[in-house]
């Protein structure tokens, strides 16, 4: 929830979510100057930022103070964008509001996710688009999938925290069509994307991401043994997929677009 935080995932996970966002803003298509976005769980900007470079009218909610107030300070060159504290389970807008209402990572990961999307559809007008994305395997992408192989490696007896039900549901490119089309949406295209977040090997690796494991709750509940059991099975998955000095990790993501009735 804080600035810190949110400073540190700008500096290491946007690296992951940015590729997903372009995808999505590709798919909208033009985008113009009277152009009405909503971005929910926006973070720290991955795709706001750029849709206000396009000349849209941004408007970004996060429920973190500490995501809005970096995206506020990122917005401030856009006369037409700002961001707000809110829940995107219940939207503090009217009816119709927007032209789009995109999500990325955020929808899929709320404590009800239906209710999320009936906001996020609710907010839009008539013949308005609504976007999703959503990771197609847990944990996700980038330091997080590393930091997942390195606990199972570690730790293979311990369970894997639950998947949200947001997550089950729309992380299958079917039922997220499905849940779409449920919820009144048509013309909904669904694809599969791959994304990839680059970043240094070798030591300089935990180096850069020490902050960010920090925040990480696997992580942070271990003892200071068990820390540097984990931090020594994440070295050996770097220097494995290091190549010339640099770590590629590659996920992939489910995008789906629909139009409002």
């Amino acid at each position: 929830m804080t600035l810190a935080f949110a400073q540190t995932y700008e500096k290491t996970a946007t690296r992951i979510t940015g590729p997903i966002a372009h995808s999505v803003l590709q798919r909208l298509g033009a985008i113009g100057r009277e152009t009405r976005l909503l971005d929910i769980g926006a973070g720290s900007g991955a795709l706001a930022i750029p849709a206000a470079h396009s000349g849209a009218r941004v408007t970004a909610v996060d429920i973190a103070p500490g995501m809005v107030e970096l995206l506020n300070d990122r917005l401030k060159p856009f006369p037409d964008a700002d961001a707000f504290v809110m829940d995107g389970q219940a939207l503090d807008f009217d009816d119709g509001a927007f032209d789009i209402a995109v999500s990325i990572l955020g929808v899929s990961l709320f404590q009800d996710w239906r209710r999320g999307l009936a906001e996020q559809i609710r907010v839009v007008r008539p013949g308005g688009i609504v976007a999703l994305a959503t990771w197609r395997t847990l944990p996700g992408g980038g330091p997080f999938l590393l930091m997942a192989r390195a606990m199972r490696a570690v730790f293979p007896d311990r369970p894997a925290p639950p998947a949200p039900e947001g997550f089950v549901a729309l992380s299958d490119p079917l039922r997220m069509e499905r849940a779409l089309l449920d919820s009144g949406l048509h013309e909904v295209r669904v694809e599969e994307i791959e994304a990839e977040w680059k970043g240094v090997a070798g030591p300089a690796y935990l180096d850069a991401l020490r902050d960010l494991h920090g925040y990480m709750p696997s992580y942070r509940a271990l003892q200071p043994e068990e820390r540097m059991q984990v931090e020594e099975a994440i070295q050996s998955l770097v220097d494995e997929h290091a190549v010339n000095g640099q770590i590629t990790l590659t996920t992939r993501a489910v995008v789906a677009i629909g139009s409002k009735a």
